[in-house]
């Protein structure tokens, strides 16, 4: 059960695209919305800050007003109307301005404190050096939240693809290992909200990166691979049938699978694609991380990313 959801916000539309998501989890599962800005404390800090913007009016970096007329005063003015809008949608809500830095590290630690089940955050800002700022932020508190992250990344355009606060088709990939099935549980946790149906994906790749080498997968090694993924699929797939759940099972070839998790959630048209952050130890745990790290650039549907806990 959902009870707590975390979302940051920096001030931008793009940031903002998160919301409707978020706001779908809260209804469907009746948890609390604590949206946080993080900011800079004042100082040379501000130089790699990005600046803030409400509701149009920008706050360049560095800006030379008095304490009392600071930023903290605006953000929070900010964070308040979205509060009061999406109270006004019937969520529950609360919001809070963080002073601190880095960025990831406080909302890692403010996502302990209200106990979050789940952070929901775009990948991006504004444009330019905020963009990139905002990015790798998200990238950080993958690393360091100590829940799942779902990720919003619009596209150049600013949007988002799919429908914006829809739920209602999950796609998990899976790559046969405990780890990486650790993204079930909280998939189990939304769809169950939602009443979302499952796919569960296996991708058979070749080339196998190993390190430096790549060895390519013998043509009569790939009929017994799809065999062995489908049937790992199926034995899944059936478990959550038992829990209630609406499931398809799919084991596709491809190069690389970030990139054929992706056409296939194009394909599918899933609301959200879910994974694990790394599968095995070791080399295998580096190249499911890579995995990861291709969707967040190969997709802009949302992508709930899934730490497992260290070994």
């Amino acid at each position: 059960m959902l009870r707590s959801l975390l979302v940051p916000l920096d001030g931008s539309s793009t940031g903002e695209r998160c919301l409707p998501l978020a706001t779908k989890v809260a209804q469907s599962s009746g948890a609390r919305l604590h949206l946080a800005h993080v900011r800079f404390p004042s100082g040379p800090e501000l130089l790699t800050s990005p600046p803030f913007e409400l509701d149009g009016e920008d706050f360049p970096e560095g800006e030379d007003v008095g304490e009392g007329e600071r930023q903290p005063g605006r953000e929070a003015e900010y964070l308040r109307r979205w509060e009061d809008r999406l109270a006004g949608e019937g969520a529950s809500v609360a919001s809070t301005v963080i002073e601190g830095a880095p960025i990831a590290d406080e909302l890692a630690d403010y996502a302990a404190e209200v106990a979050a089940d789940l952070v929901v955050m775009s990948s991006r800002g504004r444009g330019g050096l905020a963009r990139a700022l905002l990015g790798s932020v998200s990238d950080e508190v993958i690393r360091r939240a100590p829940a799942p992250v779902l990720v919003v990344h619009p596209d150049r355009k600013d949007k988002v693809v799919g429908s914006p606060g829809t739920l209602g088709h999950f796609l998990v990939a899976l790559d046969g290992s405990p780890l990486a099935e650790h993204a079930l549980d909280p998939v189990r946790k939304l769809a169950k909200a939602t009443d979302a149906r499952l796919t569960l994906l296996h991708v058979v790749s070749d080339p196998t990166y190993l390190g430096p080498r790549v060895t390519g997968l013998r043509p009569d090694r790939f009929e017994p691979e799809l065999e062995g993924a489908a049937d790992y699929l199926k034995k899944v797939g059936e478990g959550l049938r038992q829990e209630g759940f609406e499931v398809e099972e799919m084991v596709v070839q491809g190069d690389t699978p970030a990139a054929s998790i992706a056409e296939v959630a194009d394909a599918q048209d899933a609301d959200v694609i879910a994974v694990a952050t790394h599968g095995f130890g070791g080399v295998k745990r580096a190249v499911l991380g890579s995995v990861t790290d291709g969707l967040l650039t190969k997709t802009r549907r949302p992508l709930m990313v899934v730490r497992p806990p260290a070994e």
